[in-house]
């Protein structure tokens, strides 16, 4: 970056995260006065401002977009009001060259607040949710029952009761082969062997299992020619303990904390796989990873419209109008965004598109307009 780039980055990045604290304050204020009214003999003061303050880096990942819109009008708005812009075309410097001077900055700008995002976040997501469910007696579930099913090849497990990402209770294991159920192992306790991929070792074990032996028949009348039949081989043991391989890890049951658009991009993707082995619906989840791949095409829109929009009028224009028509267009894209990709999850639309089509929609728009500037 030149001398004159690194003026608009200072200008830019300025203006977003003074915009970005603004946001992140009436968002904290507001999930503060919500936890307020959840606090009891468990779940004190302490825990509920922590957990206000643990929620506010994926509510910052989340609103970036319209704190960057509003900061690039906010700041390119002021210097047009100085005649700082006006003076830059005068020496030579074309729309489009102070555009990508601006561009460079954003970019950086968001790609710090994606690492953000995908790492401290999720972190944080999931430690507000246990820390608060463990201080409410609330029992971690995966989706809205106590208990889930899980399948590895042919053996389906069911889990009784999720104490923490690495304990499990009342654990029960199917095997079915042809069709047929061969063995059923109950444990009364599963945990996870640390240092391994997916090895748990089982305690209080009771394995049953059921074998078909063919048995002959004697040639009489009554069974009208049938020579033989299946004969139930019933067998139980009991075993203090067992290791077995789960198709999930600690790691995977964390992330099961926070919700589909704040988990990391790394954490949907693995997660995507577990439910398509287990030929389970993972197209919101899908949704959510194509949305933050489309993110770097919707930071490069956003800040695409505010040139028309600084640009195009030739009159001074007032901070509060610019944050009112900053705020009217990202909350319109927000919107644009959330209906469209719940109608691709429910009307079974490719997430590819669900996720894209409104930054590809927004992009159009946008370069419609620069093109119209001179």
């Amino acid at each position: 970056m030149n001398l004159i780039e690194r003026y608009l980055g200072r200008v830019l990045v300025s203006y977003t995260l003074i915009v970005l604290m603004v946001l992140l304050i009436i968002l904290g204020f507001s999930e503060f006065m919500i936890q307020l009214g959840k606090l009891d003999d468990h779940y004190t003061l302490a825990m509920g401002s922590l957990y206000t303050l643990l929620k506010l880096p994926v509510y910052g990942y989340e609103i970036f977009p319209v704190a960057l819109l509003i900061g690039t009008l906010l700041g390119l708005g002021g210097l047009a009001n100085h005649a700082e812009l006006t003076i830059l075309r005068v020496t030579g410097w074309s729309i489009r060259r102070v555009f990508w001077g601006v561009m460079k900055s954003a970019l950086i700008l968001w790609f710090v607040i994606a690492v953000i995002g995908e790492t401290v976040a999720p972190h944080a997501e999931a430690y507000a949710k246990k820390m608060r469910s463990e201080a409410l007696n609330r029992d971690f579930s995966i989706g809205s029952s106590a208990d889930f099913w899980m399948k590895d090849e042919d053996v389906f497990v069911h889990v009784g009761k999720v104490i923490s990402e690495r304990q499990f209770f009342n654990v029960s294991l199917y095997t079915v082969k042809n069709d047929r159920l061969e063995q059923r192992v109950f444990a009364k306790k599963a945990e996870f062997i640390a240092n391994s991929e997916h090895q748990w070792r089982l305690t209080g074990v009771t394995e049953t299992s059921l074998g078909w032996q063919k048995e002959t028949l004697p040639d009489l009348p009554i069974l009208q020619g049938k020579t033989s039949w299946q004969k139930l081989d019933y067998q139980q043991k009991h075993l203090k303990t067992m290791e077995v391989s789960l198709p999930v890890n600690p790691e995977l049951l964390q992330s099961l904390h926070v919700d589909t658009r704040y988990m990391g991009i790394i954490d949907l993707y693995r997660y995507i796989n577990f439910l398509e082995k287990n030929d389970l619906d993972a197209e919101s989840y899908r949704l959510a990873f194509w949305r933050k791949i489309a993110m770097p095409l919707v930071i490069i829109s956003m800040v695409s419209l505010v040139f028309p929009l600084i640009f195009g009028s030739q009159r001074q224009v007032s901070m509060g109008q610019r944050v009112f028509v900053g705020i009217l267009i990202g909350m319109s894209f927000h919107l644009l965004n959330q209906i469209f990709g719940n109608l691709s999850v429910v009307y079974h639309i490719s997430s590819v598109l669900g996720a894209f089509l409104p930054a590809v929609t927004l992009f159009v728009i946008s370069l419609f307009l620069m093109r119209r500037l001179r």
